[in-house]
């Protein structure tokens, strides 16, 4: 049973609005993407449906908003670990953080990479999201300019090739749990041997 919000007062249309990205962060901890809708977001929150269409023109609008601070997580995650003077440490730990991400927020992570796969979404991503997105890949980026000082050229490249191999170990991890992957000490450092 839902228990309903208390009117918010006068002027007070953000808190409702942070309130139901809050609602959807939490409900993403523990439920599939597949799983969220409107009824279940508004009534996390305390809300009638109607009410989100205040603050959200729908549910893809709402999981944009959810995005950027996903985004802005695992962006905070990857600096926070892009610290060893070594840059080939650096790409080693970054690539940890990355994967850790992954599992220890897989809703999160389907949402940052997948909810524009939903058919209520809009084709394109807002430029907010997608510079959200190329924020948090800046610190790979960086790390591997610095790792091919002599080949700049090459930097977006072998970045997105690295990222390439760490999603895809990432969603093969969460779609087949049951599947025996190599150890990812050494796939991690095979990966960037080859990329490099």
């Amino acid at each position: 049973m839902t228990t309903s919000r208390p009117r918010s007062r006068r002027g007070s249309g953000e808190e409702l609005r942070d309130a139901l990205i809050a609602a959807t962060v939490d409900l993403l901890d523990t439920k599939e993407l597949d799983d969220l809708s409107v009824r279940t977001v508004t009534g996390a929150t305390g809300v009638s449906p109607t009410a989100m269409y205040l603050h959200f023109a729908d549910l893809a609008a709402l999981l944009h908003e959810v995005k950027k601070r996903f985004f802005a997580t695992l962006a905070e995650r990857l600096r926070a670990a892009a610290t060893a003077e070594d840059v080939h440490e650096r790409l080693r730990t970054l690539a940890h953080a990355y994967l850790g991400y992954a599992r220890d927020h897989p809703g999160h992570y389907a949402v940052i990479f997948h909810a524009d796969k939903r058919t209520d979404a809009a084709p394109d991503p807002p430029e907010d999201v997608v510079a959200a997105g190329f924020a948090a890949f800046e610190p790979v980026m960086a790390a591997v300019r610095e790792a091919l000082p002599d080949r700049p050229q090459e930097t977006f490249e072998v970045a997105v090739e690295l990222w390439l191999g760490l999603h895809g170990r990432a969603q093969l991890s969460a779609a087949m749990p049951w599947f025996d992957l190599p150890d990812q000490d050494r796939y991690v450092d095979r990966l960037i041997t080859r990329i490099l």
